[in-house]
């Protein structure tokens, strides 16, 4: 259980192009299972703007009937600004709690002047020059480049977490129209080989994931967006 919300939680959300608008998104989250497709949990993604200064948050944790099993929640914030269309990630922290007890409580700032990127735990890496986002902001970068240039076909980020500095490349799959709610949704649907993950990206709201697919060894996750609130 521990791996799918931790999976989950680092690797969404996203929004807009040169200038980022606040919104609130509430996802839930399902797993494949023997017993069925089951929703096992729930997330809040909310983004905040002041001029071109952003606070992209999430929280997450697992619902009610699944707590006396397993009781986990998570919390991540990403603190940059936007400059010219482009994502400028300067801290991320986490807060990870099993029944309770921290797991996991630290934080990353990102010296993009510098080239190099400090954690809490006293870590230090190289960051070589260029974009360089965290596992939260990297969606911002991806949603602000499909809007940018809307005829490449793939997307390299250099993502700042826990374990150091890693290329990952998203590739644009195509359009794709798909059902939430018996609504029907235009989608682009973006692949990223090394994570195992598939997004679909919404047309209407300028690149706002409706719907993450996750593989992890032999199950397979989904995460839906049931809510949308953009703010002003």
């Amino acid at each position: 259980m521990k791996k799918i919300i931790i999976l989950f939680l680092t690797l969404f959300i996203s929004t807009y192009s040169f200038s980022l608008e606040p919104y609130e998104g509430s996802y839930d989250l399902y797993a494949d299972t023997k017993m069925g497709n089951l929703k096992i949990g729930s997330a809040v993604l909310n983004l905040k703007v002041n001029n071109n200064q952003f606070e992209f948050t999430t929280e997450a944790k697992t619902e009610s009937l699944w707590k006396a099993l397993y009781n986990y929640s998570r919390t991540e914030r990403s603190l940059g600004n936007e400059v010219d269309g482009q994502i400028i990630n300067n801290y991320f922290s986490v807060i990870e709690r099993i029944k309770d007890k921290v797991q996991k409580n630290y934080t990353i700032e990102i010296k993009t002047d510098k080239n190099y990127a400090v954690s809490s735990n006293g870590e230090e890496w190289e960051v070589k020059p260029g974009l360089s986002v965290d596992p939260l902001s990297v969606y911002l970068a991806l949603a602000n480049d499909m809007l940018l240039k809307p005829s490449q076909s793939d997307f390299t980020y250099q993502v700042v977490d826990q374990n150091g500095v890693k290329n990952l490349k998203f590739v644009v799959v195509g359009p794709e129209k798909i059902s939430i709610n018996d609504n029907q949704v235009e989608t682009i649907k973006v692949f990223c080989d090394e994570l195992q993950l598939t997004l679909n990206l919404s047309k209407k709201d300028r690149f706002q994931p409706v719907k993450i697919h996750k593989i992890n060894g032999k199950t397979e996750f989904t995460m839906i967006l049931i809510e949308f609130k953009a703010k002003t």
